[in-house]
């Protein structure tokens, strides 16, 4: 008798706790609700934390696709009324392939947040329902639209508390910018107060962008982002942060995603990007998922004052004096 939709759903839920938890070295508590009416099927917080946890949609296939009668691909499709359909940077969705001759999860798996399965996914829209899909494929030496999100199943609690981490301060607080018209209003000793008037013209506050906040997060992290910019969804590894001409910029390299052009193959020097700051739109930090090109650049023209680098954060004095060839 073959397993019903239903017994699938619980073996591939109770799958995923048990990995979360056995590769959490102890750090991670998870929560189950008694009845999944919101589309959340585990809460994961970290173990004695105050910070928020988040939520998880479980989706397992227990079949694989192939193309070409060679390349393994991961096949799910799923369909959510259109109020249903949630955006919320604590909601992540885990996909995986439950090998039933192995009784384990094959290697990958995939974390993808919901805002950016529900913008990649979707294939259409017909009455009240909504219809996504993932096809990824698990070879680790392909690069898919969905290989950004791949996790070894060894990893896996790893990979969770970093996005608890990241989550926790993202979605309740933003690192705070004062306003460019603000005045600090402090007492200063008179060796200070010279060396402070002697700087002042060149000194600005960054622009009050909660967007700016997290990239400059991503940057010192050393963290990937999606964001959306020109039309095209791209995953970006944020380097350098600061302003051009007075205009907040990024300088980041494109490893996935779409562009105006089809992106150069990994490494190239085409794949760097410089990016305004107010035009990027719904922004999202990818914890745990650095990526640094095999071709640096020794130069670049889009940030002439750097806030931060994807290093260490410079000091006061180099911000005001290093400028960027």
């Amino acid at each position: 008798m073959p397993l019903s939709t239903t017994q699938k759903g619980a073996i591939g839920q109770f799958a995923f706790l048990s990995t979360a938890i056995a590769t959490g070295n102890g750090q991670i508590e998870a929560y189950t609700p008694v009845a999944d009416n919101e589309g959340r099927d585990a809460e994961i917080r970290r173990h004695l934390k105050s910070l928020p946890g988040i939520n998880v949609q479980v989706k397992v296939a227990f079949y694989s696709s192939t193309a070409g009668g060679k390349a393994k691909y991961l096949d799910i499709r799923v369909h959510l009324l259109k109020k249903r359909v949630q955006n919320d940077p604590r909601l992540w969705y885990f996909f995986a392939y439950y090998d039933r001759k192995e009784l384990r999860f094959r290697d990958p798996v995939f974390l993808v947040p919901s805002a950016v399965f529900h913008r990649m996914g979707q294939t259409r829209v017909i009455g009240g329902h909504v219809y996504f899909s993932i096809q990824a494929n698990f070879s680790p030496t392909t690069h898919d639209r969905w290989s950004s999100f791949r996790v070894a199943p060894k990893d896996l609690g790893k990979r969770l508390l970093a996005i608890v981490d990241t989550t926790g301060l993202m979605a309740t607080s933003v690192m705070t910018h004062l306003a460019e018209d603000s005045v600090l209003v402090g007492r200063a000793k008179p060796r200070a107060a010279k060396k402070l008037r002697a700087v002042s013209g060149r000194l600005r506050v960054m622009p009050a962008d909660p967007k700016y906040g997290l990239i400059r997060k991503a940057v010192l992290a050393k963290e990937r982002i999606s964001a959306w910019y020109e039309g095209h969804l791209r995953f970006l590894s944020p380097f350098v942060l600061g302003t051009k001409a007075g205009d907040p910029h990024v300088l980041a390299y494109q490893l996935g995603g779409t562009s105006h052009k089809k992106l150069a193959p990994d490494g190239s020097p085409k794949n760097w990007r410089c990016l305004r700051v107010s035009e990027l739109t719904e922004v999202n930090v990818l914890p745990g998922m650095w990526h640094a090109p095999g071709i640096g650049r020794s130069f670049q023209h889009c940030v002439d004052q750097v806030d931060v680098t994807a290093g260490r954060p410079p000091s006061a004095r180099q911000r005001q004096l290093r400028r960027a060839a």
